[in-house]
Formats: C-alpha cells, sequence, structure tokens
C-alpha cells in the first residue's frame, strides 16, 4: 500500500495541469453600432485567475463561406489552445472569433456590400470586448490572425490600425497585388482569364519569371468591392497599397507571419511570397513558411500552432501566466 502512494501522487500530478487548465468556449453577441446589428462571437477565455493587466487578446478570424463557429468545429482551436497553455508552450490568452459574413472585413455599407465590418471589429468588438473581459486594453497585448479570407482581413485590419494590433498572421491569406489601370476596364470573367498569363513570364526556355498576381474576380467579394467588381476600390483597399503608404510615410508595420500550402488549390502561396518580398524589401519584420498541403482544414489545424508560437514571442510583457 505504501509502494502505491507515490504512484498516485505522480498520477495526480500529471494530470491536475490538464484538468486545471481547460479553457470555455463561450457563445456571444455583441451590438455593432457599424453594422446596426448583432455580432455574433465565439470567445475562448482560459482556465485560471488573469494577471493584474489582464489577459492578451486575439482576433481570429474565418474564411469565405465561414462564421464564428469555423475555427471552433472545424479548427479545433480549444483543445489546440488546451494543450499548448497546459504545456506551456504559449502564455494564456484570450482568442476572440467573430462572425464577419463575406465581407473581406472592409467598411463596406456604401458599396452596396455586406457592411461595415472593418469598424465593426477594430471598434465596436474590441472595446465591448474589453469593458466585459479581463483583457489588456493596450496594443502590446492584441494580436490578430486568420485564415484565407480572414487571413487578407488580418492583414488588412493590422497594416490599417497599427496602433492597434501587436502582431498579425496570415494562414493562406488571399493576398493579390493591385490591378494595374491598364487592366481597369477588363470585365472579371476577362480577369480571370488572363490570371495565369499576368503571372507567369517566359524569358527563354530556362527562365519563367513571377508577375503580378491578380486576383481571382468573382461573386465571392459579394459586393464588398462594389457591385459589379470595382478595380478603384479593391485598389484602395488592398493590402499592397495600405503598405505603400506606410512605408512611404516611414510608418511601423506590426510583425508579420505569412503561411500557405504548396498545394493550394487557389496558388494562393503567389501572393504570400509577393507580400512577404515586399516587407523584406522595406526593411518590416515579417516570416514566411511555404509548408506541404492545400487550402484545406487539415493544414489550417496543424500551422495554428505556429501561428500562435509566434504571436506569443510578440507579446511585450514577460510573464503573463493565470494564477492557478
Amino acid at each position: 500500500m505504501h509502494r502505491l502512494k507515490p504512484l498516485l501522487v505522480f498520477l495526480v500530478l500529471l494530470v491536475a495541469p490538464s484538468l486545471s487548465l481547460a479553457g470555455e468556449l463561450r457563445d456571444a453577441t455583441f451590438k455593432s453600432a457599424a453594422l446596426d446589428a448583432d455580432l455574433k462571437v465565439n470567445v475562448y477565455i482560459p482556465d485560471g485567475r488573469p494577471p493584474l493587466e489582464g489577459w492578451p487578446v486575439l482576433y481570429l478570424l474565418h474564411g469565405h463561406g465561414g462564421n464564428q463557429n469555423s475555427w471552433r468545429d472545424l479548427g479545433d482551436i480549444r483543445p489546440t489552445l488546451d494543450r499548448m497553455i497546459s504545456a506551456h508552450t504559449i502564455k494564456p490568452l484570450v482568442v476572440v472569433m467573430p462572425a464577419a459574413k463575406n465581407s473581406w472585413y472592409v467598411d463596406s455599407g456604401l458599396a452596396g456590400g455586406p457592411g461595415d465590418y472593418e469598424t465593426a471589429i477594430t471598434t465596436d468588438l474590441r472595446k465591448q470586448i474589453e469593458a466585459s473581459l479581463p483583457v489588456r486594453k493596450d496594443r502590446d497585448g492584441r494580436a490578430i490572425a486568420g485564415l484565407s479570407m480572414g487571413g487578407y482581413g488580418a492583414l488588412r485590419l493590422a497594416y490599417s490600425h497599427p496602433d492597434l494590433y501587436d502582431s498579425v498572421a496570415s494562414l493562406s491569406g488571399a493576398i493579390w497585388h493591385n490591378i494595374p489601370e491598364s487592366q481597369f476596364a477588363t470585365t472579371p470573367a476577362d480577369l480571370k482569364l488572363i490570371h495565369d498569363t499576368m503571372f507567369f513570364h517566359k524569358v527563354n526556355p530556362e527562365t519563367i519569371l513571377a508577375g503580378i498576381v491578380l486576383p481571382s474576380t468573382g461573386d465571392h467579394f459579394s459586393g464588398s468591392f462594389g457591385t459589379p467588381f470595382n478595380a478603384h476600390i479593391f485598389n484602395d483597399e488592398n493590402i499592397f497599397t495600405i503598405v505603400a503608404r506606410r512605408v512611404e510615410k516611414g510608418g511601423s508595420l506590426p510583425p508579420t507571419y505569412l503561411t500557405c500550402g504548396d498545394d493550394d488549390g487557389f496558388r494562393l502561396w503567389r501572393g504570400a511570397i509577393a507580400l512577404y518580398d515586399m516587407l523584406q524589401a522595406n526593411g518590416r519584420t515579417a516570416e514566411l513558411r511555404i509548408t506541404d498541403g492545400d487550402h484545406v482544414w487539415k493544414l489550417w489545424r496543424t500551422q495554428i500552432v505556429d501561428v500562435l508560437k509566434f504571436i506569443d514571442k510578440q507579446w511585450a510583457t514577460g510573464e503573463i501566466v493565470a494564477k492557478q
């Protein structure tokens, strides 16, 4: 009997951390003045007491056709967070997952699109999260990430509001160059046809250079950039335009993590590489990972682990550990 006691104590100590660090995933609804409607959200709350300064917050965005439940139901986000926090791989954090329709995370109310989701997320939702939960309210305790359309959205919001986000990550982000002025009159159907011919340039049989990464225009934009699709609006809202403006003014940009599968069916690795090149050329902090995989949840469920590690390293305050 005496020999069993040390073993029992060991087993209790082994199991206790995983039991005590099981976070809670809550359904919530917030009012958005920008949308003049409710905004549905899933919120992950880590176990334990928050630190004095509050938990850091990650805003995690869904892709096209998704909603606030996408990361919960398809991305296994809760068990991933529980496991990483329990293992002390990352510090405890709150994760906010809003439903944003197919808005592309832009303010599109005046253009007849889904609504002003940029303002809804960066202002309305942020303020209500900070008023209702024990979270940090400073830039250094706030990050944003997303997949596909949400990857585009995370980059747009982080670069448009660098005073709000400490870091940003894009998983298989829908990243495209601006449309050249010579193509402004081109119909969406024709743009789709020249999508590849504008990208590949054969110098000689042995040398093929990469060119412009054009957007795959179509009804998936849901009026976010005008109806029909308006190249002027797209260019003005686009990531490359925002980065160029910040660089020209000498402004800062949050550290950026870009990842995409090498077999991505939409070939979104092109845009990830192009943006990484632009950030590197202008001396901005960025990391790029082209990994094995397609445009699928199987890839994102694994890549979110490295994204969380990257974001965790950026938190300015040293040890933010929940008190048990």
